[in-house]
């Protein structure tokens, strides 16, 4: 099967949320234009990414405005979106990632493997999540999730394509690029990861980052000391088709990289699953791993997703 896919990179102004939709929406506008079928928006594109802000005001659950946007032009466009953005769920928050169907399905993926600052204010995900769509099985990735071996292994063999949203730094000055003194450059891992995932598990993976400048809290090992400094977003989102041909790539500025990818026999029911079931007989239907979240308010109407 050919689908159409769009990888789209775009910066994002903290806390900004009302702005940020509106940006995402004329990019998203210009995917449809060009056919896209799955459309893929980066990490928190709609809060901004970054220390120091206070998610809790804009975070979302089923009725925020980010969600209800988006499913809407999932169903008007019929056209698939994945999106990452802040979850609330009772006091706690997340960095999730949602993929919305035309259908109005919902399936979203919590961030497992928080970095840096993160820890300080999400709680990590506890599972897979494998979303099914009428073109196939859909795994999903956020940012730092994708260097670590067991997410591609929850995935392999299990997974039609998938999902990387991202906010990857450069780590390089925004202005002289000067390299970090502990990291260096690390941006070009962002062109790279996503591909070699892609070969590796003869799949398209579809990955969307962030771009523009931004400030990079890391704390100084052993301590409570966090070093700032003024970073900017790697870009370098891609669409790539596995072992098929080579990726198509973005630089590092606002961009909508959209390019045709090749999904083999999808299997299972054309429904898209949520990792939040809405009653105890849907959670029967399939089984998730031990130790998963317990189901938040909202995002009802699905069920687990199939992590098997």
């Amino acid at each position: 099967m050919k689908i159409t896919a769009a990888a789209i990179q775009m910066p994002s102004v903290p806390l900004d949320v009302a702005g940020n939709c509106e940006r995402a929406d004329a990019l998203l506008r210009q995917a449809h234009d060009q056919g896209t079928d799955l459309a893929v928006l980066p990490e928190m594109f709609n809060t901004g990414y970054g220390w120091g802000h206070d998610f809790d005001p804009i975070a979302e659950d089923a009725d925020g405005p980010t969600v209800r946007l988006l499913r809407e032009r999932a169903a008007q466009w019929k056209m698939t979106i994945a999106a990452g953005f802040v979850e609330q769920d009772g006091h706690h928050l997340y960095d999730s990632l949602g993929l919305f169907t035309p259908d109005g399905k919902i399936a979203v993926y919590r961030k497992r493997h928080l970095v840096f600052w993160e820890r300080f204010k999400f709680l990590p995900g506890r599972q897979p999540v494998i979303a099914r769509t009428p073109f196939g099985r859909i795994g999903f990735a956020v940012c730092a999730d994708m260097i670590y071996r067991r997410t591609w292994d929850d995935y392999r063999d299990r997974v039609d394509l998938a999902v990387i949203s991202s906010a990857w730094p450069e780590f390089a000055h925004q202005q002289n690029g000067r390299k970090h003194w502990l990291f260096g450059h690390i941006g070009h891992l962002s062109g790279e990861i996503p591909c070699k995932v892609g070969r590796d598990l003869n799949i398209p993976v579809i990955f969307s980052n962030q771009s523009g400048q931004t400030r990079t809290t890391i704390p100084m090992l052993g301590t409570w000391v966090m070093e700032k400094i003024k970073d900017r977003f790697a870009g370098l989102s891609s669409v790539c088709d596995g072992n098929h041909g080579g990726p198509v790539r973005a630089g590092v500025e606002e961009q909508v990289v959209v390019s045709g990818i090749t999904i083999h026999s999808p299997r299972g029911p054309k429904s898209c699953h949520s990792m939040y079931p809405s009653d105890q007989k849907a959670r029967s239907s399939v089984s998730a791993p031990s130790g998963s979240a317990s189901p938040p308010s909202g995002f009802t109407g699905a069920t687990v997703a199939d992590a098997q």
